[in-house]
């Protein structure tokens, strides 16, 4: 379903300058865009792609050809054993962490650059007879910037798995798994990784499964304090579904650099949905630093078939299918040690439609990749590009209420609360924007929306930035079916 967005925006700090050096103009937006989705058994699919472009009028400067892209999908090649899955991510980020940040920087005219991201990854699946089932994969992705990111240029890692066919006659089952993993960065740079571990699972009842593992892992250039590159370590684990709305789950697992842990938690009612999940690990993926906030992963915990609470707020517009939420400072493929919480709530009500979205996060570098020159405590400089160097806490929660004054018009209301702050390099910057809106559904292809926004940012210390801005805006958003 191709579209168009048209917006006009009155803002008086268009450059989100300090106090006494704001810049007020006009700003026009037309910003064409594409949505694509398909749950086809053997095709599935989601696709959301905008083009950004934006005129300062009075300024007579130009931001065009912004590309903002979030797309993912699993296509059967011949027969349901072979597979293959694509992504691919175009933004535009906020530059610097310790700058004017921007909550939507695909809007910004400062502290921003443009980021891609495109993956794709075969994979086979069948039956050891009526012992086992195994899967192999092979992935492989390419990342860039127009920033001093370090990000891989190639990014390929094979992978093989195989789990015990369950059977009702013993509650004991096993499984095992392996994964390689090699980053080519630009100055003849390479890091490799490797996996592997064995489980072995007992269920307790038809609810709860527990289990226990042995893991070995390698991350060359990352040491613990004997020196150690790699490692074995136990690990141990449950699954716990008490009802079809419900689900908990928790794993940890001792490596020779430190301890890993996942645990989450979902439920699912008539009106409202909500889900919990916490990870800690050592990212070597620009995937995964991205950080972008799925809504659909956090509240599916795994059960089947489509969330409709959710389903809901994405097709009112309330939630948007992929959402970085987390501001994209740090982009990297170099290893970084990473302490994630998300949350989300969501409510799909006859008249009033709510969703809550709650973060925190900890990265620090595991300086695998030394920079030879720091840039701001974040950003640095190496044969394979700028390299994050310290420790960065970001927080942040979002709430968007939308009230339905009859079937064709509703007011929302939206708060945005950001944090980033670096103890290593002395820096405190928060944000927060207040939104007041107005959307009329004209048609069913047309909409029409208006509102008024407050941002303020405090900053101290590195980068100090502070800066207000208070706009106005009307717009209109049209789809083609």
């Amino acid at each position: 379903m191709p579209g168009i967005r048209v917006a006009a925006v009155y803002s008086d700090n268009v450059l989100l300058a300090p106090k006494g050096q704001e810049d007020s103009d006009m700003i026009l937006e037309v910003s064409p865009s594409l949505t694509a989705s398909s749950r086809s058994p053997r095709a599935r699919y989601d696709v959301f792609y905008q083009m950004r472009n934006f005129w300062r009028i009075g300024e007579n400067e130009t931001a065009l050809a912004r590309h903002a892209l979030n797309a993912n999908g699993s296509f059967a090649l011949g027969d349901d054993r072979l597979w293959v899955d694509l992504t691919g991510y175009m933004g535009t980020l906020n530059a610097s962490v310790d700058g004017p940040i921007a909550l939507d920087p695909g809007a910004s005219f400062v502290n921003v650059s443009k980021v891609r991201r495109f993956s794709v990854s075969p994979w086979f699946r069948n039956r050891l007879g009526d012992l086992a089932t195994y899967q192999v994969r092979y992935y492989a992705a390419h990342a860039a910037g127009d920033s001093d990111y370090a990000l891989a240029r190639l990014d390929q890692r094979a992978s093989a798995s195989v789990e015990g066919l369950a059977r009702t006659s013993s509650p004991w089952n096993w499984g095992g798994h392996t994964e390689a993993q090699r980053r080519d960065y630009d100055g003849g740079i390479s890091r490799s990784r490797e996996q592997s571990g064995v489980t072995l699972y007992y269920r307790v009842n038809q609810e709860l499964r527990v289990f226990g593992t042995v893991d070995h892992e390698r991350i060359e250039g990352v040491r613990n304090r004997d020196g150690e590159e790699s490692g074995y370590g136990p690990g141990a684990g449950f699954d716990w579904r008490p009802n079809t709305r419900t689900t908990v789950s928790a794993s940890v697992s001792r490596r020779y650099y430190g301890t890993v842990s996942n645990a989450g938690a979902t439920y699912r009612s008539a009106r409202s949905t909500w889900g919990l999940q916490y990870s800690r690990s050592i990212l070597t993926g620009s995937d995964a630093s991205l950080l972008l906030y799925d809504p659909s992963a956090i509240t599916s915990g795994g059960l089947e078939g489509v969330n409709p609470v959710l389903g809901s707020l994405i097709a009112s517009g309330v939630v948007l299918p992929f959402d970085p939420t987390l501001t994209p400072g740090v982009i990297t493929d170099a290893a970084v040690l990473d302490r994630r919480l998300t949350a989300f709530y969501g409510l799909s009500g006859a008249r009033n439609l709510l969703a809550v979205a709650l973060f925190v996060s900890n990265r620090e570098s595991t300086a695998e990749l030394t920079p030879t020159v720091s840039g701001g405590g974040i950003v640095g400089s190496s044969p394979a590009g700028g390299v994050f160097t310290g420790d960065l806490r970001e927080r942040g929660l979002t709430a968007t209420y939308r009230f339905r004054l009859d079937p064709r018009s509703s007011l929302s209301f939206d708060v945005d609360r950001r944090t980033n702050v670096s103890p290593t390099f002395g820096f405190d910057t928060r944000v927060t924007r207040l939104r007041l809106g107005y959307l009329l559904h004209v048609t069913r292809e047309f909409d029409a929306f208006s509102g008024i926004r407050r941002t303020r940012q405090h900053a101290s210390g590195v980068g100090n930035a502070p800066y207000t801005e208070n706009a106005v805006y009307v717009g209109v958003d049209m789809r083609f079916r």
